[in-house]
């Protein structure tokens, strides 16, 4: 073999080496869905693929911002979590296309932590990020592994939460298009370079330790019952999952951005008592209040999205300080939910609000039909919106298919108050 053929020999040897170790390099990503997401010059961005297309008309598909490019919001450029905080309505936490959503949950995700302090309130550990861009987020550590299963034996008081819930139940809402919940991101922190070199919270820091694995733990603050020796919060050496949720802008004299009120269908012990020994929409009905803006309607949604994702720990319902009475319900505090997908777990008592009342949203109850479709199952949709979060998958398939599941449970739950009461009288579009 002469010298030209030689070198070409190894030239074509180099270049199919380099093409494997690309290849290798590109199918190992951990935490990349790679039907979603490309690698270029080191930089993450997405592919608008086929099925984003098909499911474009439904649920706007979410993108990364290429490096440099400028994010758009009705107004003009600002930070995504300044379009956020801008364009809350009355209404909704989110414009239905919200072309700056996927920027938003790509900076909730990669943003630089500024400062980590622990958030007061709850019963359980919460911590409180600034990060370098000026965005706040209520963050919520990893506790349990994704296929963990709370059994309904238990008692769900002593649920921990979980982190991943917080990032389903944005995605959930936003396919459903309640556009209720605040937007969630995961993303994977350091706990020594983002919390511990990161505050100045003695109360935090002083519960820090390394356990006899060689993993960072933490107990923080909180309900006795939650924080303590027994119940520590551990990462992987130094590394920890955490979900972060966009924290809402705050009301005009700095004071906090929500106010409580008592949710008619807790399912507390004591309170769920009243409304399981008889109807109690009967009375919502003849309350003015009750009747006044989006109230009713949008409880009887809530109770809905308790149902899909199983949240006994709705006590109060919150809305927003800015806008009074008018405000649509918010869906805040989703951090107990998706903790049992098996067919037993469908507690139907979630639903109380839909067959007490026999009212709802006309077009919730297309928007639910629809997604019985075979092209637009809610658990595809649903898989494919979370595939866009660096902790995917967020959920297990049981998870997904529990969503189909139930979907038809509340369809069913609604059609038998048409065939009651008929369609005039349960699907509205106001009271």
């Amino acid at each position: 073999m002469n010298f030209r053929k030689r070198l070409s020999l190894l030239a074509l040897t180099a270049l199919a080496v380099c093409v494997l170790f690309t290849f290798h390099q590109f199918t190992s990503l951990p935490t990349l869905n790679r039907a979603h997401k490309q690698v270029r010059n080191g930089e993450v961005y997405d592919q608008y693929d086929e099925r984003d297309a098909q499911m474009s008309h439904i649920v706007r598909p979410l993108r990364r911002p290429r490096p440099g490019e400028q994010v758009w919001g009705r107004k003009g450029v600002y930070k995504p979590w300044e379009i956020f905080t801008r364009e809350i309505t009355k209404d909704y936490m989110y414009t239905e296309d919200a072309p700056y959503m996927g920027a938003l949950l790509d900076s909730l995700g990669t943003a630089e932590i500024a400062n980590t302090t622990m958030f007061r309130g709850g019963s359980q550990v919460k911590l409180y990020f600034t990060l370098a861009d000026g965005s706040r987020a209520i963050v919520k550590p990893m506790r349990k592994s994704r296929d963990f299963i709370y059994e309904v034996t238990e008692p769900f008081w002593l649920d921990q939460e979980r982190h991943n819930a917080e990032i389903a139940s944005f995605h959930l809402d936003r396919v459903l298009n309640l556009r209720r919940v605040p937007p969630c991101a995961g993303r994977v922190i350091n706990m020594t370079r983002e919390i511990l070199e990161k505050t100045k919270d003695e109360e935090l820091l002083k519960t820090f330790f390394t356990n006899k694995d060689g993993n960072l733990c933490f107990i923080g603050k909180c309900a006795p019952w939650f924080c303590n020796d027994e119940h520590p919060i551990c990462g992987k050496r130094e590394m920890m999952e955490v979900s972060l949720c966009q924290y809402l802008p705050m009301y005009k004299d700095g004071s906090i951005p929500v106010f409580e009120k008592e949710y008619p269908w807790s399912q507390g012990i004591k309170e769920s008592k009243i409304w399981k020994a008889k109807n109690v929409c009967r009375n919502l009905l003849k309350d003015e209040k009750f009747l006044v803006g989006r109230y009713l309607l949008d409880l009887i949604e809530l109770g809905i999205f308790d149902f899909f994702i199983r949240n006994y720990d709705r006590h109060h319902f919150d809305q927003l300080r800015q806008f009074g009475k008018e405000s649509f319900v918010a869906f805040i505090d989703n951090g107990k939910g998706f903790g049992n997908p098996k067919p037993e777990a469908d507690d139907k008592t979630f639903l109380a609000p839909v067959y007490q009342c026999c009212k709802i949203r006309n077009s919730t109850y297309e928007r639910l039909k629809l997604l019985t479709q075979k092209e637009y199952l809610l658990s595809d949709l649903l898989r494919h919106s979370l595939s866009y979060d660096l902790l995917s998958p967020v959920l297990t398939e049981d998870h997904f298919m529990s969503m189909d599941r139930r979907l038809q449970i509340v369809i069913e739950t609604v059609d038998k108050c048409i065939e009651k009461h008929g369609t005039d009288f349960v699907l509205v579009d106001h009271l």
